[in-house]
């Protein structure tokens, strides 16, 4: 699914479908490891998994842990199913204690910036180029604890 997200939304990622799919067994078992980052998939009434997201800890001791990786399906934009993932990711960050849960959105990505502020994160005013392919980034946080109305 990682590699669909990258090859069907190459903009929307800080890596790319190039890199990952030489990625070996050994480096995926490495990334999917449980005491690394917490991988999060959605599930259509199938049983098809149609949404993936990653929840990345706190690695610089302020206490923020990071939403990484967030894909839905094309069929499955509209749906619910980003919303399951940002509260599966949301709820795992939460577990760890972390005060406040960031992102990275593709400038221009509105569809990707109403969902995450309807989820309770707000712009930061931060921002940063992407090396590879000069697009910004935008910094969005969503407080933990703060209920979304």
């Amino acid at each position: 699914m990682r590699l669909r997200a990258l090859a069907t939304a190459p903009s929307a990622f800080g890596s790319t479908y190039e890199r990952e799919a030489a990625f070996s067994d050994d480096e995926w078992q490495r990334r999917l490891r449980p005491e690394g980052y917490a991988h999060f998939g959605c599930f259509d009434e199938r049983g098809e998994a149609v949404g993936l997201v990653v929840g990345g800890p706190d690695e610089d001791g302020e206490g923020t842990c990071h939403l990484y990786a967030m894909w839905v399906e094309p069929e499955a934009r509209g749906t619910d199913a980003a919303d399951v993932l940002v509260a599966s990711v949301v709820a795992w960050a939460t577990e760890q204690g972390c005060p406040q849960l960031q992102l990275l959105v593709t400038e221009g990505n509105d569809r990707a910036e109403r969902m995450y502020r309807r989820n309770g994160f707000e712009f930061t005013g931060r921002s940063q180029m992407r090396e590879r392919d000069s697009v910004r980034e935008l910094e969005m946080v969503r407080d933990i604890g703060t209920a979304v109305t």
